[in-house]
C-alpha cells in the first residue's frame, strides 16, 4: 500500500485534538482498520470520512464506544 492514501495517526489526532489511545480503542472494537509500515500507524484516506463522523458521535454528542459500534451495525444494514 503508498503511503500517499495513507494519513498519519498522529497527524490525524493532532488535527482533530483527540488522544491516539482513541483511535486504537476504536481499533479494537473493529469500526476502523490502522495500518502499519515502517514503524509508524497510519489512516487510510477511505477511511477519513467515517472516523470523522466517529469522533462526531464520541465527542460531540457523548455516545460511548459500545453505542457507536451499534449504530455502525445498523447503518451496514
Amino acid at each position: 500500500m503508498e503511503t500517499e492514501n495513507l494519513i498519519l495517526i498522529d497527524k490525524i489526532c493532532s488535527h482533530h485534538n483527540i488522544e491516539v489511545s482513541f483511535v486504537y480503542a476504536l481499533q479494537e472494537f473493529g469500526l476502523i482498520e490502522v495500518v502499519e509500515l515502517a514503524d509508524q500507524r497510519f489512516l487510510s484516506n477511505e477511511q477519513l470520512k467515517d472516523f470523522e463522523k466517529i469522533v462526531r458521535l464520541h465527542y460531540e454528542l457523548n455516545i460511548n464506544l459500545e453505542g457507536i459500534d451499534a449504530i455502525a451495525h445498523l447503518l451496514q444494514r
